[in-house]
């Protein structure tokens, strides 16, 4: 780890202590308060994960009290799969928690002499085996956003230890370097950043910023373009493009990134000899283009076409002079078989790509954001990375559903902007909501179109796109030898 990044590996909490002692959590919340369902003490909402804070009065030694005049904020969210039980389908709880862990026992940087918290407030969860980390940090701290990757790293490397001592599927399968280069997007985890809009002088009562998170298991970098070009584009599920007073009215610029850096080598003449250090050299940029909308609508759809190369990855407000605005959306776009490992580039998992937004006034509101998802739209990935299947709309906490997927699971954030805490959670795709509907004509469409396709293409992939393919390039180079050529006869 480079020396400069000033990620204090110190624990906060030792090993013998519970680093509750030092987080105030929302599973204390309605703590000697009066009960308002019919649910036991302690599990009000079960399915929903223990928020961890750092508290804004009586703050442990542990970090220096920080000054309190608001500054801007981000929310961060990473996930990676480390290590899944019974094979790709979900995260083991020991897993899980031992990633969290240890990022509470390690939430700490030392700037300027002073030690302060890298996450004000965070929660983990998982997406089928993928398990994640969201939490809130403030400028000073991304101005190191290293310290912030290096932690998230050792973290998810611990759980990958956990997870091979299990005797889980994968452990550490998605972190694709032997050491933290000091930044740990290109390193296999999906990781976005989303700046918080500031303003200042807040009212506590009026400090709150809705934040929408997405996650995806078993599926395609370019799966989010489905939210983006219905709930960004298409008043039919954003009726705020049309009566909105807001920004909204002007449309976003989106920013598309092409993922796939084997297809622009092969574009540029790359030979056998030449395609991997002509990947390795564009990986190093990141190609893209800016449109905007409505105006670049069928480029946009021309591009979406194909997911697996094109990702809608960034969208901006639009000010009424066409200028761009705030980031209202960004998506991680990067393959995991583009990345570089000591044994070349090869495949080691789905590219499973995680989302942040913003809600409500410049931006779609959080059920116009997920709304797009009814559509149950076939995408690549599912089993083997080497299918096409319809998305399955996941309850928050859920496994994988049959034939291990695709899945995607929304949650929305209150964040208060002025203590950088999240307040509370909402599964968007909760069970006992209209979501069950869907659900069940994903799993419907899914087991039709595996019945009617099976292994015959559309039902999998074009060959060049499944994941898991070297057997099969081995067993088509034997039958290659048994070929034989003939003069055609009528």
């Amino acid at each position: 780890m480079p020396e400069k990044i000033p990620y204090n590996k110190t624990p906060i909490v030792s090993d013998g202590e519970k680093v509750a002692i030092v987080y105030r959590q929302s599973a204390n919340e309605l703590k000697d308060l009066p009960q308002t369902t019919l649910t036991p003490d302690g599990a009000v909402h079960p399915t929903m994960p223990n928020i961890f804070r750092v508290p804004t009065e009586g703050f442990p030694g542990v970090w220096l009290k920080r000054d309190s005049t608001p500054v801007p904020l981000s929310v961060k969210a990473t996930k990676a799969d480390v290590g899944g039980v019974g094979g790709h389908v979900e995260v083991s709880a020991l897993t899980q928690a031992t990633v969290l862990d240890y990022v509470l026992r390690h939430n700490r940087m030392t700037i300027d002499g002073c030690s302060r918290p890298i996450f004000r407030s965070l929660f983990a969860h998982h997406t089928g085996d993928d398990v994640g980390i969201t939490g809130v940090i403030d400028e000073r701290v991304m101005e190191h956003e290293g310290a912030v990757d290096a932690l998230l790293w050792d973290a998810l490397n611990k759980g990958a230890d956990v997870a091979g001592k299990q005797g889980l599927y994968g452990p550490g399968q998605d972190l694709k370097s032997d050491a933290f280069s000091g930044n740990i997007r290109g390193l296999g985890p999906a990781t976005v950043v989303l700046p918080l809009p500031f303003r200042a002088p807040y009212k506590e009562r009026n400090a709150s910023q809705t934040v929408l998170l997405a996650t995806a298991d078993k599926t395609e970098p370019g799966v989010y373009n489905y939210v983006t070009t219905g709930a960004y584009l298409d008043p039919n599920f954003c009726t705020g493009l049309l009566i909105a007073e807001s920004k909204m009215a002007n449309g976003f610029i989106f920013e598309v990134v092409d993922v796939d850096t084997k297809a622009q080598a092969l574009e540029q003449g790359a030979t056998a000899e030449t395609l991997d250090r002509q990947m390795e050299e564009l990986g190093k940029t990141e190609r893209f283009i800016e449109l905007q909308g409505p105006e670049d609508t069928y480029n946009l759809a021309r591009l979406a076409m194909n997911g697996t190369r094109f990702v809608i990855a960034r969208i901006y407000s639009r000010n009424n002079d066409d200028s761009k605005g705030a980031l209202g959306l960004i998506a991680s776009a990067e393959r995991l078989h583009n990345i570089k490992t000591d044994k070349g580039f090869t495949y080691g998992g789905k590219d499973d790509p995680v989302m942040l937004a913003l809600c409500q006034g410049d931006f779609p509101a959080a059920g116009e954001i997920s709304s797009p998802i009814a559509r149950t739209p076939l995408v690549s990935g599912d089993c083997r990375g080497s299918h096409f299947l319809h998305l399955y709309p996941a309850a928050l906490g859920e496994p994988t559903s049959y034939w291990s997927g695709p899945i995607m699971s929304m949650v929305a954030m209150s964040i208060n902007l002025r203590s950088g805490h999240i307040g509370a959670i909402s599964d968007q795709f909760a069970r006992g909501t209209p979501w069950d509907t869907y659900r069940a004509k994903a799993a419907e469409q899914m087991l039709d179109f595996r019945n009617a396709q099976g292994y015959k293409h559309p039902g999998t992939l074009q060959v060049s796109e499944i994941e898991y393919q070297p057997g099969y390039v081995k067993k088509m180079a034997e039958l290659d030898k048994r070929f034989q050529r003939r003069t055609p006869t009528i």
